[in-house]
């Protein structure tokens, strides 16, 4: 049996809503885990509800960070603002992480091509060495004759 397509609009039926935001929630939190444990990463999900209500999964360090911010799953305005902060200066960090990242590879890539110039050169000379070579043992036979 196939799925329907979905379209992508607010469902008005009140309980349906809830039982897609529930079933969602719960599949969004399970991917942030399998996330988390394949690539080795700090994962944080914050999701708030229609009625206000604070949902959230973390792993690694971001779990301390949120744990807390978080001793009985209500959090002040102030509190959201602060952990908001938090995780936005980690993610500034991570973003920096990839920059430099991005540029290492560039550079490897530009070494590797300078690399692959050299051996070509290399070739290049090995070849006019050898028939330099070839040359002078021909005519070093030609004089001796």
């Amino acid at each position: 049996m196939g799925r329907k397509k979905l379209e992508m609009k607010r469902i008005e039926d009140k309980s349906g809503r809830l039982v897609t935001f529930s079933k969602r929630r719960a599949g969004l939190i399970k991917k942030a885990r399998h996330l988390s444990v394949l690539c080795d990463v700090d994962v944080a999900v914050i999701v708030f509800s229609a009625r206000g209500k604070l949902y959230e999964s973390c792993t690694g360090s971001t779990n301390r960070l949120v744990e807390e911010k978080n001793n009985n799953n209500e959090l002040s305005l102030i509190e959201i603002t602060q952990l908001e902060e938090d995780l936005d200066a980690a993610l500034v960090q991570t973003r920096s992480r990839k920059v430099k990242t991005q540029l290492m590879v560039e550079y490897i890539s530009t070494l590797q091509e300078q690399e692959k110039k050299l051996g070509e050169d290399k070739e290049q000379l090995e070849k006019l060495i050898a028939t330099s070579e070839e040359k002078q043992i021909e005519e070093e036979g030609t004089l001796k004759v």
